[in-house]
């Protein structure tokens, strides 16, 4: 099969390479629109599973992701839950929250343990600019 290019017997192989070569057909944009629909698409799905869910037992009591430390801190030993002590020695990173243990460097994260029964969590907290802790998820 051929059609008309202003070359006789051109064929559709030669028609569409004559087109990507054309200066008039750019897939610059093209390439442009799908690179941020890409980074848009993995965006979210990174954000969907770094969204950790609590613990229903915790939810139930009004612990969400965010919240003051302190808050969720109070809520969850109203509810019978214990804090546990970090296994290492030296100063507590909070003096207000001596079971919180934060790591080193620019993306270190700090965590909080508690237990109850035969359940065991820890939170991932989230040191903030005036000197508190949000919760970030849980472990």
């Amino acid at each position: 099969m051929t059609y008309e290019t202003g070359h006789p017997g051109a064929s559709t192989g030669a028609l569409a390479r004559s087109m990507l070569c054309s200066p008039a057909f750019d897939v610059m944009p093209m390439k442009s629109v799908f690179l941020a629909l890409l980074l848009l698409l993995s965006a979210g799905h990174v954000l969907a599973a770094e969204t950790p869910e609590l613990p229903p037992s915790w939810t139930a009591i009004g612990v969400t992701v965010g919240m003051p430390y302190a808050q969720a801190k109070a809520l969850l030993l109203e509810a019978g839950w214990v804090a546990e002590a970090p296994d290492n020695e030296g100063d507590p990173s909070f003096a207000a929250h001596p079971e919180v243990d934060c790591g080193q460097g620019w993306d270190a994260i700090c965590s909080a343990g508690f237990s109850r029964k035969n359940e065991a969590y820890g939170l991932v907290l989230t040191p903030t600019d005036d000197g508190n802790l949000r919760v970030q998820g849980v472990f």
